[in-house]
């Protein structure tokens, strides 16, 4: 279930639509950004992430609501537009097949397009799972959300955090790669330990899927990260002076950050 997260104009504003767009809007920011300083400008990256947030949302909502009514959503297109939610695994997977597509077809350097990208992606999941209301298993942990008698792994907070993360590392890395690709296929590793992670924490039922599966994955991309860094030439460029003080902000800003989110997150539940 949807909550609502406060009322605009006597119209509730979901929590996870909400922070999906605040996600988006960010991302979309940094990633036109990065795009510009990496010479595909600013309106092909912006232009590329506005059909891919489409994709998604149609293709989301046309499953979720075939789910439900069947061939009737034919019948009655307009059923379509009586609602917000969606199917994110349907519309992740149209927005991927779409990206995949867009960005073979159209751009001249796939890899270093998607490096422009990709930290900005750990973004909008950072921000996403930080609105969802998807918990995990019941456990006895101080920390658990508590519903009743039901006290459950706050899923959603470590998914957010852990997503943070994985963005704060990509961005800190973007001016220092060694090879097109390296930050998506790092992200690739990264974001398949991370799913190995949290799947121990789910409350999953029927058929889960095998944990050794997002492991595999984590070995396949870290392996292949680390055969490709080595095999690139080292860049020549100076170490910059006040590197540590600039270490030391960078983890006291995202320490803040994760301080901001967990406020936040209880605070939706208080």
């Amino acid at each position: 279930m949807e909550s609502v997260l406060f009322f605009f104009a006597d119209y509730p504003v979901y929590s996870y639509g909400f922070m999906l767009g605040l996600g988006l809007l960010f991302g979309s920011l940094l990633a036109q950004r990065e795009g510009k300083r990496k010479g595909f400008g600013s309106e092909t990256v912006f232009r590329f992430i506005v059909w891919v947030a489409l994709v998604f949302v149609v293709a989301g909502r046309v499953a979720f609501v075939f789910s439900i009514h069947r061939w009737h959503t034919f019948i009655y297109p307009w059923v379509l537009f009586t609602g917000v939610q969606l199917n994110e695994k349907v519309g992740c997977a149209a927005a991927v097949c779409y990206a995949m597509y867009y960005i073979i077809r159209y751009i001249p350097n796939p890899a270093g397009f998607l490096d422009v990208i990709i930290p900005s992606v750990a973004l909008m999941q950072s921000l996403g799972h930080l609105g969802s209301n998807v918990f995990g298993r019941q456990t006895s942990q101080p920390w658990a959300v508590t519903f009743g008698q039901f006290s459950l792994h706050p899923i959603q907070l470590y998914a957010a955090i852990l997503y943070y993360l994985l963005f704060a590392l990509l961005w800190q890395f973007r001016r220092t790669t060694r090879f097109d690709g390296q930050l998506v296929t790092g992200y690739l590793a990264l974001n398949a330990g991370i799913q190995w992670f949290l799947l121990r924490f789910r409350e999953i039922s029927g058929e889960s899927p095998n944990p050794w599966l997002y492991a595999l994955a984590a070995l396949f991309f870290g392996g292949a990260w680390l055969y490709l860094y080595a095999s690139a030439p080292k860049n020549s460029g100076r170490r910059r002076r006040g590197a540590w003080s600039s270490i030391a902000a960078s983890i006291v800003s995202i320490l803040g950050v994760i301080l901001i989110m967990t406020a936040f997150f209880f605070w939706r539940y208080s």
